[in-house]
């Protein structure tokens, strides 16, 4: 298929769109600037553009799918107005799905969040906005839809404070990416059904249930090392990772099974790598890795 990829030079854009590649599609990215590994001898097209003022109609030309990616997140509530959540989140994905109206394309993959369910934040109301939207053009326009609600994968400081996060209410980049090349596949499927809309929320994977961490403040150390193993109480130990609070055991939302996800990484698999490592690296050098 040939995707047009809005938001390419940002966190989630910049690591699908070779995952895409790899796949086999043929890819229009399109930002305010091209992402920094971007080449312009490279077979991939890329055309600037501000979607908070239109202007996609050129690059949405014979793309069969969208993904529309741009938006300010939960992290920039305090930098960021309330007519700077409106005109990205909203009016951006307005225009999206004008220049989709115009080119014909059918099929669109929306990045919403988890903060859907947080409606009075500056955040979370965009995205419910933006999810009306997506089935406005569903109703109106016979356009498809998926809605991917991810749990938090802004970037962390270090490659600790991402596993650690991990235990909470984070998400694996990869797993997000993972998600969003799942509902480009489910929406690639021929039907002759009424345009769908569908949410799927992309979490990480539990490692374990509730009633596991029940007793896990009284002692956080112990109960790591009853559910992970001696090794992940010797990491966290030793490496001073902050899991004094008692885990979440997240909600996993009805979406996923629906179009083949299935998250892949949670706190084991950070512990895993974690290990590893530590063996390859020492200690100076894993504190201070960024974050995926």
């Amino acid at each position: 298929m040939r995707i047009l990829i809005t938001g390419a030079a940002g966190r989630l854009g910049s690591a699908l769109a070779p995952r895409l590649v790899e796949d086999g599609h043929d890819l229009v990215l399109s930002d305010l600037h091209a992402p920094a590994d971007y080449a312009p001898s490279s077979a991939l097209g890329f055309v600037a553009a501000d979607v908070r003022a239109g202007g996609l109609e050129d690059a949405a030309a014979g793309c069969d799918l969208i993904v529309h990616l741009p938006a300010w997140h939960g992290i920039h509530e305090r930098s960021r107005s309330e007519a700077d959540y409106w005109r990205l989140n909203v009016d951006g994905t307005f225009w999206m799905f004008q220049a989709a109206v115009a080119r014909n394309v059918k099929r669109v993959v929306f990045l919403s969040s988890l903060a859907w369910h947080s409606a009075y934040g500056k955040y979370g109301f965009t995205k419910r906005v933006g999810e009306e939207l997506c089935e406005y053009y569903r109703q109106n326009h016979r356009i498809s839809y998926l809605a991917i609600r991810p749990a938090d994968f802004t970037p962390t400081s270090t490659f600790l404070e991402h596993g650690t996060r991990l235990l909470y209410g984070g998400v694996d980049r990869d797993d997000v990416v993972a998600a969003a090349v799942a509902s480009i596949d489910h929406l690639a499927r021929p039907s002759n059904d009424e345009p769908s809309g569908t949410i799927v929320n992309a979490v990480r994977r539990n490692a374990f249930e509730a009633g596991q961490v029940d007793d896990w403040e009284v002692d956080p150390l112990a109960a790591c090392g009853r559910i992970f193993g001696g090794a992940a109480q010797e990491l966290v130990e030793r490496y001073g990772l902050d899991i004094g609070r008692r885990p979440t055991v997240v909600d996993p939302g009805l979406g996923g099974p629906s179009i083949g996800y299935t998250p892949t990484r949670d706190f084991a698999s950070f512990i895993d790598t974690l290990w590893l490592l530590d063996q390859s690296l020492g200690l100076p050098t894993v504190r201070t890795l960024p974050g995926p």
